[in-house]
C-alpha cells in the first residue's frame, strides 16, 4: 500500500508513515502514476547528466520511451541504497521493456560515437 501524501510504499497494518508522519488511516492502495506508462527495465549506466541526458534524448527521438534514476543523494555524492559505495554511477537509463532490442542498438551506436 501507499501513503497518500508522499506515496511511500508501506506493509499493512502501519498506521503513520515512516517516511511523512502522514495518518494512514486513508488508504491509497494502488502505486501512484509517476508519469511512467510502461514496464521498464535497465538499459545502462551513465557517468554524468549530461551523458544521461544525450542518450535519453537519442532514444526519445527514435521512439523509445525512457527516463533517468538518478543514483545520489541530492546535493551529495552518497549513493542512494549503498552509502558506501565508492563506485556508484552517477544515475541508471531505464527503458520500456518492450523496446529493449532497438534501446541497446541505440546504446552500442552511442558508445560508438563516445569512441572517436
Amino acid at each position: 500500500m501507499f501513503c497518500i501524501k508522499c506515496t511511500y510504499e508501506y506493509k499493512e497494518g502501519i498506521k503513520v508513515c515512516p517516511d511523512c508522519g502522514a495518518n494512514l488511516e486513508t488508504k491509497l492502495t494502488e502505486a501512484p502514476n509517476l508519469g511512467v506508462n510502461f514496464d521498464s527495465v535497465v538499459l545502462a549506466d551513465v557517468e554524468n547528466d549530461i551523458e544521461g541526458e544525450i542518450l535519453s534524448g537519442m532514444l526519445k527521438e527514435n521512439g523509445v520511451e525512457c527516463f533517468i534514476r538518478i543514483n545520489y543523494l541530492p546535493f551529495t555524492r552518497l549513493a542512494i541504497g549503498n552509502v558506501f559505495s565508492n563506485g556508484a554511477k552517477y544515475g541508471t537509463i531505464l527503458v520500456n521493456k518492450e523496446k529493449i532490442a532497438q534501446a541497446k542498438n541505440i546504446l552500442k551506436d552511442f558508445k560508438k560515437s563516445n569512441k572517436k
